[in-house]
């Protein structure tokens, strides 16, 4: 385990009954202490994410104490925190310790008593206005669902972030990445960024599958390969044919390496926000359509299996979409893409029919 040398942690180590050692790191000693960090999370030792959560603690002394910081702390030190799912509690992590917009740099200083005050709704609105996007939409919901933990606790008497409306809405179904794009950006990108938007498209995995895709997820078959990977958001098992392409990328990647797709410096990403991260920075140096982000590729891969053959149920089954959503995503790119055959778009005009009839019959039975 690395070491990280910041002055003022208190390091426990504890052996389970099963002879498992988990580390626990503390600001401060005795009751007073402040736990900031265990080894059973999925913060990286010496991280940035780490480091920030180190610094929130160690200014919650008993200074600070009756803050809203000290309900943020208690909060991930809570079962309510911990039940959560490593991606939620990343982006939680994320949203708190964020160090422009973040809620402890908003409101970590906030006395506990003016949560109680109706005027912070109006305030924490207009924060997440600021933010915007789908970003801030993420930073209120994390911020009520702190907020939630301390009124159920009976830390704060009153709760005035219920019911809070998102803002913003995905219209990605309509995005794609069109093949003179997908050319202009695998010839001029870095060949481990290429590698990122090729393998996306190739197997239409989400990008918190891709970042910890690895030889372990490749399975003969009697034809070829597969990909057999579980996946985070869904929970289910895909079982991907790797294509000629992708055979390709597999041919050429050390079995030594790790993972599938890894940095400049040839390590794993850390986490599934660089690889977007990594393909929107070359996007906008190729001076392709900034609003195009990898996930764009799902849907991208989903039109590559229409015309391999695949039929409707198939694709939603690859996908993990329903049928409606998988028809309005492949009837659009056959709207913007103009080289899709006639008899393309008449398949999948019938495959949609007998969709609609299906649920029709349902519905009457």
């Amino acid at each position: 385990m690395t070491r990280v040398n910041l002055r003022g942690i208190n390091r426990i180590r504890k052996r389970l009954a099963d002879g498992t050692v988990r580390e626990h790191h503390y600001v401060g000693r005795g009751r007073g202490a402040i736990k900031f960090w265990d080894s059973t999370g999925d913060i990286r030792l010496g991280s940035p994410d780490y480091i920030a959560a180190f610094s929130a603690a160690r200014k919650c002394t008993p200074a600070a104490q009756g803050k809203f910081r000290s309900l943020i702390l208690a909060f991930l030190d809570s079962q309510d925190f911990k039940v959560l799912a490593p991606r939620t509690q990343a982006d939680m992590r994320r949203s708190i310790y964020h160090p422009d917009n973040g809620i402890d740099r908003k409101f970590g200083d906030a006395p506990l008593a003016a949560l109680e005050d109706p005027r912070i709704r109006t305030q924490a609105l207009d924060w997440r206005d600021t933010i915007g996007g789908k970003v801030g939409d993420d930073r209120i919901r994390h911020m009520q669902r702190i907020v939630a933990f301390g009124y159920d606790r009976g830390r704060i008497r009153l709760h005035h972030l219920q019911k809070i409306k998102s803002v913003y809405k995905s219209q990605r179904s309509e995005i794609f990445w069109m093949p003179e794009e997908i050319a202009v950006f695998e010839a001029g990108a870095p060949a481990h960024v290429s590698r990122i938007l090729c393998i996306a498209l190739e197997t239409g995995l989400r990008p918190g599958d891709l970042v910890r895709l690895s030889w372990e997820h490749i399975h003969p078959t009697q034809q070829g390969r597969r990909i057999a990977i579980w996946t985070q958001k869904r929970k289910r098992l895909a079982s991907i044919p790797v294509t000629e392409r992708m055979a390709q990328i597999l041919d050429s990647t050390p079995q030594r390496q790790v993972t599938l797709i890894v940095n400049k410096s040839g390590e794993p990403y850390q986490h599934e926000n660089y690889l977007g991260d990594a393909v929107g920075v070359w996007r906008d140096k190729l001076k392709i359509r900034k609003e195009l982000r990898l996930y764009d590729a799902r849907g991208t891969a989903a039109t590559r299996l229409l015309e391999a053959g695949a039929d409707l149920k198939e694709i939603a089954t690859h996908m993990g979409w329903s049928l409606k959503h998988a028809s309005e995503v492949i009837e659009r790119y056959v709207a913007l893409s103009p080289a899709m055959s006639d008899s393309l778009a008449h398949k999948l005009r019938e495959a949609h029919s007998r969709a609609k009839l299906q649920t029709g019959l349902q519905t009457e039975g």
